[in-house]
């Protein structure tokens, strides 16, 4: 495999200055005292400003891999892509307190937030807070980078469009979460007496819609390989058209027949602004639309395109970069038969974890907490229950329904013949995964009149919560050719194939399906290897949403995407009210003699327990240490989100 350089901006992932690490006591509106001085020295010459800079990206540019800390997880496991079997694995994702959230627990210092990436391990105490932390880093930046001294001007201006950029974004991340949130534009002096209350989703959108034009006007097209991961104009656009796109969705832009169903999560008063705009209006989906096109318009600009080398399916019995289908390249972020790094699909990336120091420790991003098979034994075992396997489609464009018991797993999953971004993203029981692995043993022990087979190694039915022998685990991000190299993925902030989706949702709740529409959602089953979607099938808009929302789904699986949709949708309380279930196997020879070394592998659909989503759930609760300096809803309101 080919590698590029990691820029030095990126790696510096801590910095140890008092400008930078300096905490706040209160809250986010206090500075710290006595750092003029170390202002003046980081920010004198290009090379110390830079380990500001390296610094802000590590606290505002978001990543979704398990970072080095065994209650970290998926954020996936608090939606129907991953579960995790409780009580045995409820340690795994404790940072997202994810045992009390599944069970409508969720509340002030027990939410699912987890801060920025420098903070995993905050609770829902703290989190929030961390986000303004991450804003002033941006806003310490962006107000000092014209003292440095030995700078060019081009550099100044290039480093102000990546601080506009990181400070919506860290404004972004919070939004996502919590509706309205303060606007904080500058280092505020916190001097104890400002206040600033949670601004409207009006006023919140349009200022990060401003600040994404701002920096994408800043920033260039393209970086050379050297600075791979750095922010360029193509990632403002990004941006900007994600904030759109949720903006226009119903949890904010939300339509009279569907005003019922998100009663509970308002107040049927002013303080609703903060949660969502007064009265829907279409015309946001035309903003949302346009926003969509512009990335995919400016794409080629910046040397990004759809990967489709003509390759959807992965090849059977393959562990190297040749066998790789199109969907697993991406997601393994090479292209080529050598595996040559850098796919040309992402539009940004963090690549934080490549200088994680602990990356060969435990719990190293991913290796124990986000599947079993990578570590081949020990490990949580990341579920993907049946309810969101069946939004894969069979390769022939139809549904299915799980048959809920037989005698030859493999043969059954194979024979299903899905969509092939399933099988790029998923290991199942009896798979050949590679070479080192070979037959996936994801079983229960037989009886004595069935072959007598112990559990397979891939059970672990002490402390990892898997005991029933579930069939189906995610291994997106998990490291499965060239000898299980980790050292070819990132994270994908921004990849094209989302704006193209985006586009197509867009238009539809717009003007309803459109040949553009049609087009743009194409594209992406194309690269799949799975057939068009026409007229003649999706007739109308509802029809079209329904189709557009469930490509979104499986093209985007696995890459924290899935929490955020079934919000915007206000889909969550239907989805996740329910007993998700899935495949669990047990070893039988199946009355073959001599028993086969690779046993048979009965099934039986098994309930993996109730998920309780009640309705506030849509917002996630600010915690009681913000709430009670009452700064956040002003005069006669503590700013707290309804129902907590």
């Amino acid at each position: 495999m080919k590698r590029i350089n990691i820029p030095l901006v990126l790696l510096a992932t801590s910095v140890t200055m008092g400008i930078m690490t300096t905490g706040c006591n209160r809250d986010f509106l206090e500075k710290p005292k006595g750092n003029d001085v170390t202002v003046d020295t980081v920010f004198h010459t290009q090379r110390q400003a830079q380990y500001a800079v390296a610094d802000m990206y590590a606290w505002c540019v978001p990543t979704g891999f398990v970072q080095n800390n065994s209650a970290d997880s998926r954020e996936d496991v608090l939606t129907d892509q991953v579960h995790l079997l409780l009580p045995g694995a409820n340690w795994v994702a404790g940072n997202l307190n994810y045992q009390f959230y599944v069970a409508g627990g969720m509340g002030p210092n027990y939410s699912i937030d987890r801060g920025p990436v420098t903070q995993r391990g905050s609770t829902g105490t703290t989190a929030f807070s961390s986000w303004y932390r991450s804003v002033r880093r941006a806003n310490l930046v962006l107000k000092n980078i014209d003292k440095v001294s030995d700078a060019p001007d081009e550099w100044k201006s290039d480093v102000k469009g990546q601080a506009i950029f990181c400070r919506a974004m860290a404004h972004y991340s919070a939004f996502r979460l919590y509706g309205g949130i303060p606007i904080v534009s500058d280092v505020l002096l916190g001097d104890g007496n400002v206040a600033i209350p949670r601004a409207s989703i009006q006023s919140l959108v349009d200022t990060l819609v401003t600040w994404c034009d701002q920096a994408a006007a800043l920033l260039p097209p393209t970086r050379p390989t050297t600075d791979y991961g750095r922010i360029t104009s193509l990632a403002a656009l990004a941006l900007k058209a994600r904030v759109l796109l949720y903006a226009a969705s119903p949890l904010y832009n939300t339509p009279e027949n569907m005003k019922s169903a998100i009663s509970g999560a308002r107040f049927g008063d002013a303080r609703d602004s903060v949660l969502a705009y007064p009265a829907y209006n279409k015309e946001r989906w035309k903003r949302a639309a346009d926003a969509a096109k512009a990335v995919i318009d400016n794409a080629n600009a910046s040397g990004v395109y759809l990967y489709n080398t003509g390759k959807p399916t992965t090849t059977v019995r393959t562990d190297n970069y040749a066998g790789l289908g199109d969907y697993e390249a991406v997601s393994n972020n090479v292209m080529g038969t050598t595996g040559t790094y850098g796919n040309p699909e992402m539009i940004l990336v963090n690549t934080r974890h490549m200088n994680d120091p602990n990356r060969y420790g435990w719990a190293d991003w991913g290796r124990y907490n986000s599947s079993k098979v990578r570590m081949s034994e020990w490990g949580a075992k990341n579920n993907v229950p049946v309810e969101f396997l069946q939004q894969y489609e069979k390769r022939d464009g139809t549904k299915w329904t799980a048959t809920p018991t037989g005698t030859d797993f493999k043969a059954y999953f194979e024979g299903l013949n899905l969509d092939p971004r399933a099988y790029q993203s998923i290991a199942y029981a009896g798979q050949w995964w590679n070479n080192g692995r070979q037959f996936l043993a994801y079983y229960k022990a037989s009886g004595a009149t069935d072959g007598a087979y112990a559990k397979g190694l891939l059970v672990d039915d002490t402390n990892a919560g898997d005991g029933m022998g579930s069939a189906v685990e995610c291994t997106k991000f998990v490291a499965r050719v060239d000898n299980n190299n980790d050292g070819h993925f990132v994270w994908p902030v921004f990849r094209l194939a989302e704006f193209y989706l985006a586009y197509a949702e867009a238009m539809n709740e717009y003007a309803g399906p459109s040949a553009e529409a049609f087009n743009a959602m194409n594209l992406i089953r194309q690269r799949a290897g799975m057939p068009n979607k026409d007229a003649s099938m999706l007739p109308d808009q509802p029809a079209f949403r329904v189709a557009i929302q469930n490509e979104r789904s499986v093209e985007l699986a696995f890459e924290d995407h899935r929490y955020n949709d079934l919000h915007r949708w206000l889909t969550a309380h239907v989805v996740l009210n329910t007993n998700l279930r899935g495949f669990a196997v047990t070893a039988s020879s199946n009355g073959v003699t001599p028993r086969p070394s690779n046993p048979f592998l009965k099934w039986e659909l098994v309930s993996y327990g109730a998920r309780t989503f009640p309705t506030k759930y849509y917002y996630v609760p600010f915690p009681y240490s913000e709430i009670s300096m009452r700064y956040l809803g002003g005069k006669d309101w503590d700013g707290q989100n309804p129902g907590y």
